[in-house]
């Protein structure tokens, strides 16, 4: 195993921690599988397979938000109180990822939600038990939606990996 090889591996485990660190690490996988790829003459990776790669992605990290507006929806939360939550969530986890890289992203991506959805549905004029049901709902999507992130980039490192070593 080279340089190269042990550079592109590093960096795809790395695409799925970063998921959690409100980054869009399946759209590492692919950019660092792209970068493998003219490092190799595309020796390992077809034209088609990247862009294969590419719509599982793109996919992956939009489902991520529906999966949070469902969960926000489906407890009463405005589409206001949607968009609070998903640019709450991408705003605390970057303002956390500052205040310590790894927990400071994960912790502030789930506080960013709480005081997007929460303070919206606020502003809005609903009581607090209900703005907190639409917190909550926004919360679980946000489980959800990283879960699904999370298998989806395990995924396609495991697809990238399979059709580099095999």
């Amino acid at each position: 195993m080279d340089i190269l090889e042990i550079f592109f591996i590093t960096i795809l485990g790395f695409s799925i921690v970063s998921n959690f660190l409100s980054i869009p690490g399946n759209f590492i996988i692919f950019l660092n599988t792209v970068w493998y790829g003219i490092a190799t003459d595309f020796n390992e990776f077809s034209f088609s397979f990247l862009i294969t790669l590419f719509i599982v992605a793109f996919t992956v990290e939009l489902l991520e938000y529906f999966i949070i507006a469902f969960g926000a929806r489906k407890y009463g939360a405005s589409r206001l109180g949607v968009v609070g939550a998903i640019l709450g969530g991408i705003g605390g986890g970057i303002s956390g990822f500052f205040f310590s890289p790894v927990f400071g992203a994960l912790v502030g991506g789930f506080a960013g939600v709480i005081v997007g959805t929460l303070t919206i549905e606020l502003l809005r004029g609903k009581n607090i038990r209900e703005a907190g049901n639409a917190t909550l709902g926004a919360l679980l999507g946000r489980v959800g939606g990283l879960t699904v992130k999370a298998i989806g980039s395990v995924t396609m490192v495991f697809i990238v990996a399979n059709k580099m070593f095999m």
